[in-house]
């Protein structure tokens, strides 16, 4: 599959396939580059990052640059170093940044990419789903500041995305969750045809094959599309992406890397959710379809006793959709439906000021014991689709 990205004035292609590496090495080396900076983690590195980095050598000089794993370090100082380390391997005007990753990677490769010469060329190379199906369908490169998260950052347009289900194989069973956790709330906020799709193809272990996820991409592609190719900065219409944000944000900065990104945004989404239906927005069954959908996805509904509640409630002042609003003292701009794809506007923005004591109430609530489940976030220990696959062939 190939689509055409349209993010407002901006056009790039995202190509969509199965194992079709070789396909991918042959589109980067028809790009002409003088050098390839491969910018990895070290989970993506040993596992694509290598293998990539010798096929294109013998075409392209191309380098290995591989950042610690987390979102902890996703920071102004990763791409500094990252940075030094590509000019002192030769890079220049000519070179391609390829980040081959998740949403962490993204980020920091796309703002090397935008920092270095004022601008070098940058695809994207997604290995989790989250990275697929959200995070590369975005002009934003941003990395955390020492308050919060997204804080330090610009927009800048890919050239390309290149795509392979078969690099989702090898996912954890945290990432799947979490990747699964912002296609539900597409599916919330702006796609409510995926909701029954996602009801029959959901599945608790996290076991999917290709052609159950290029399914659920493309869908979510769709999905972020329709809002973003009149916005192209995401702040109007395409606010509506940051559903669960301004909560799971909060969360996320506050678990210090023992939430992923996605079930932290599952969290914030239940939050606003239950917010909306106090301040008579929302229905009693579109508040139960939230925890419904990421149940079936296998996250979370309920904020583990681990996290600082009084912390989640300081992050909240530094949410990065601060200033859209004239928000009241005391008070949190967040994205709220009023029904399924229906979010409530303000200020004409998708955003409504909610008091922070009413956010502060509900969160509370909805802190309970760890669930069962919250012990598989850390497991090491992959969930292969391989696997369930030659299980139902034997």
């Amino acid at each position: 599959m190939e689509v055409e990205i349209r993010l407002g004035a901006v056009r790039y292609p995202f190509r969509l396939g199965s194992d079709c590496l070789g396909s991918i090495v042959d589109n980067l080396v028809a790009m002409s580059a003088s050098r390839f900076l491969i910018v990895c983690d070290s989970n993506t590195g040993p596992l694509f990052g290598a293998e990539l980095v010798e096929r294109l050598s013998p075409h392209v000089p191309a380098n290995l640059l591989v950042h610690r794993a987390g979102e902890p370090y996703k920071d102004l100082q990763a791409v500094g170093a990252l940075a030094e380390s590509a000019l002192q391997l030769g890079a220049d005007r000519a070179s391609v940044v390829v980040a081959v990753g998740g949403g962490v990677i993204g980020n920091i490769a796309g703002l090397m990419a935008a920092l270095l010469f004022r601008g070098i060329r940058l695809v994207h190379i997604p290995t989790s789903l989250i990275a697929m199906s959200d995070s590369v369908l975005s002009l934003k490169q941003a990395v955390n500041a020492g308050v919060g998260k997204n804080l330090i950052g610009t927009f800048y347009a890919p050239v390309s995305v290149l795509a392979d289900t078969a690099m989702l194989r090898s996912l954890p069973y945290r990432e799947t969750v979490a990747g699964l956790c912002e296609v539900v709330k597409n599916s919330l906020a702006i796609r409510p045809s995926m909701v029954e799709m996602l009801r029959t193809s959901l599945r608790q272990d996290a076991v999917y094959d290709d052609e159950t996820m290029y399914e659920i991409i493309s869908e979510s592609i769709r999905a972020k599309a329709s809002v973003t190719e009149e916005d192209m900065h995401e702040c109007r219409s395409g606010l509506v992406l940051e559903y669960g944000h301004t909560v799971g944000h909060a969360i996320e900065y506050t678990a210090a890397g023992g939430i992923s990104h996605g079930q932290a945004i599952g969290l914030g989404m239940v939050v606003a959710a239950e917010v909306s239906r106090r301040l008579g927005h929302l229905d009693d069954d579109t508040v139960a379809l939230h925890r419904e959908l990421l149940t079936r996805a296998g996250a979370m509904v309920t904020i583990p006793e681990e996290i600082d509640l009084d912390e989640v409630m300081h992050r909240l002042r530094f949410d990065n959709k601060r200033g859209y609003l004239s928000d009241p003292a005391e008070s949190s701009a967040m994205i709220l439906l009023g029904g399924l794809g229906e979010p409530l506007w303000q200020d004409d923005r998708p955003l409504v000021s909610v008091p922070m004591a009413l956010v502060g109430e509900v969160i509370n609530e909805i802190a309970r014991p760890v669930m069962p489940n919250f012990e598989l976030l850390s497991e090491a220990e992959p969930v292969r689709v391989a696997d369930a696959v030659g299980a139902a062939d034997g």
